[in-house]
């Protein structure tokens, strides 16, 4: 695979990726040696979402139950909605678990 700017080959190389406030070390990645551009196959690419799984903090956030007219609602932030690929019209599914409450996009 060549660089679209230079057309010169990519090499395979490694390095750190940052992503947020989280730095991976010795990521696999393909880089043009003139233009120093850096590219990600789709395996690395996949390789990099699950180290950043691993060591990412899990989305948790805090909420008051509130009422709308006389029933309990609980408002979900869009970093939520966001972080299960859903939006506004979705189905999703509501259970307790223990002492937990599950929601979970069907």
């Amino acid at each position: 695979m060549s660089c679209p700017k230079c057309k010169t080959p990519y090499v395979e190389t490694t390095i750190d990726f940052e992503y947020g406030d989280i730095i991976l070390r010795n990521v696999k990645a393909l880089k043009c040696p003139d233009c120093k551009e850096e590219l990600f196959t789709p395996e690395q690419y996949g390789q990099i979402r699950e180290r950043i799984k691993s060591v990412a903090q899990p989305l948790k956030l805090k909420r008051k139950i509130s009422t709308a007219g006389k029933k309990p609602i609980i408002y979900l932030p869009e970093d939520i909605i966001s972080a299960v690929d859903a939006k506004v019209g979705d189905e999703i599914e509501i259970y307790v678990e223990g002492k937990k409450i599950v929601i979970e996009k069907t």
